[in-house]
């Protein structure tokens, strides 16, 4: 499937309020059903060193956030370039762009479904911003491949037609796996950086696993 550099409807600045309401709780919903969620709360659990506190890129509102700080009980913060709407997350959320804001000291970033909103660029910028503030970064994303756009389609009857939409945008605009570890590897060449990066079964989700020499 060749990639595709499509704009996703709530990416637009003009999206209504409440429609990105409706989306981010579709969002939640479905890295629940997916096991997004569970696999990167395994990923912090299975950590050789205390997690104290964890940074969420793209954070949207905060929902894993609030899972994380609910479920493991460490000290959360998120960054996204839409601050969320007042009481819509519980967690602290700054408002900027990872790829070139300073980020906030933490043990590790974790990013859900942002990857393939960047060029391979800009997720090198990112990845090389992320060690200057963390030790570990997990990169979750979607893979792009028919079958998880095929399996996408059996959703529709559970969520709403802007996420529905995007989402099948989202997985045309996705990397390959061996396109996702290229840009690691190339990024952290000479490093010293330890790469690990595994895909789930039917490609629902390839999970990118960094750690940083310090």
């Amino acid at each position: 499937m060749r990639h595709r550099h499509l704009r996703e409807i709530a990416e637009h600045p003009d999206c209504p309020g409440e429609i990105l309401e409706i989306v981010y709780r579709d969002l939640a919903r479905l890295h629940g059903w997916l096991g997004n969620t569970s696999a990167i709360l395994r990923a912090l659990r299975e950590d050789r060193r205390p997690v104290r506190k964890v940074l969420d890129i793209g954070c949207g509102h905060g929902h894993l956030l609030a899972v994380i700080q609910r479920t493991l009980g460490a000290e959360v913060v998120g960054m996204d370039l839409r601050a969320p709407r007042n009481g819509a997350s519980r967690a602290p959320v700054l408002r900027g762009d990872a790829v070139r804001t300073p980020l906030p000291v933490c043990d590790i970033a974790v990013c859900v479904c942002l990857a393939h909103h960047l060029s391979e660029a800009e997720l090198g910028e990112l990845i090389r911003n992320v060690a200057r503030s963390c030790r570990r970064f997990v990169v979750l994303d979607l893979v792009r491949h028919w079958i998880p756009l095929a399996l996408f389609a059996f959703l529709a009857p559970f969520i709403h037609r802007v996420t529905l939409l995007d989402g099948f945008v989202s997985i045309r605009r996705a990397y390959t796996p061996a396109e996702l570890r290229s840009i690691a590897f190339r990024t952290l060449h000479g490093s010293g950086a330890s790469i690990r990066h595994s895909v789930a079964p039917f490609r629902t989700r390839q999970i990118l696993d960094i750690t940083f020499e310090h």
